[in-house]
């Protein structure tokens, strides 16, 4: 009887014990599950991020590519009526007439090269997030660059000043810059250093960057380069 008693309970016992042994292991499995599964959705949403940020980059050098060549040859966005290209006559001689630009004047070269852009880019670029700035150059002489400290190369005057906003004239060194704002999922890319001088962890500026020269001879050179109120 007694010893029934005694085997009763070791049983219950060793029950119990299994018991715990079995809720610790729970216990510690869902602690490694959860550190596994943050794991997991931080490089997944990082990979969502990265693509995002490759995806818009290629979107802005394709655009960028365009409207460098665009704006080289000093071209302006031609304005039609009813599918007849419409020309201004200065002087006798007749050249294209811009577009009109949104305060309903002739758009300048510099406002048809950011409409140019906008219009080549696939995804839905503000224009003001595009600066063409420019610099006169010796004959054959590279252009005067600076570096900041985030990297990002900026176009100078050969004297060393800041860049003339604007397209410039024949023979200028051009550079186009235009930066889109993406939101992230995660601050990771800010935290790594990648934020290219943004100020919030979620958003990331994707910009793209191009310098080119101005033909010897620009087209439409009559044209208004630029307004004084598309200053940035």
């Amino acid at each position: 009887m007694n010893a029934r008693i005694r085997t009763t309970a070791e049983g219950e016992r060793s029950l119990r014990q299994a018991g715990r042994r079995k809720e610790c292991r729970s216990g510690q499995a869902m602690v490694e599950f959860s550190l596994v599964v943050l794991l997991l959705f931080l490089v997944i949403f990082a990979i969502i991020d990265y693509a995002q940020m490759f995806f818009y980059e290629n979107a802005l050098q394709n655009a960028m590519r365009e409207a460098t060549r665009f704006a080289t040859a000093g071209s302006i966005i031609q304005q039609t009526n009813g599918g007849v290209a419409q020309y201004d006559t200065n002087n006798g001689v007749a050249a294209p007439q811009a577009i009109k630009d949104a305060k309903g004047r002739e758009a300048s070269r510099y406002g048809c090269i950011r409409m140019f852009f906008q219009s080549n880019c696939v995804i839905s670029m503000p224009t003001n997030g595009v600066q063409v700035i420019s610099a006169s150059a010796l004959p054959g002489a590279p252009p005067v660059l600076t570096t900041n400290g985030l990297g990002i190369v900026t176009l100078m005057q050969s004297t060393g000043v800041a860049a003339n906003v604007g397209p410039g004239n024949a023979s200028d060194y051009v550079q186009l810059t235009a930066t889109y704002n993406i939101r992230t999922i995660t601050p990771l890319f800010y935290l790594i250093g990648f934020n290219h001088g943004g100020t919030n962890m979620t958003i990331f500026p994707v910009r793209v960057s191009a310098i080119v020269k101005n033909e010897p001879a620009l087209l439409n050179f009559e044209h208004n380069a630029m307004y004084s109120d598309e200053a940035p």
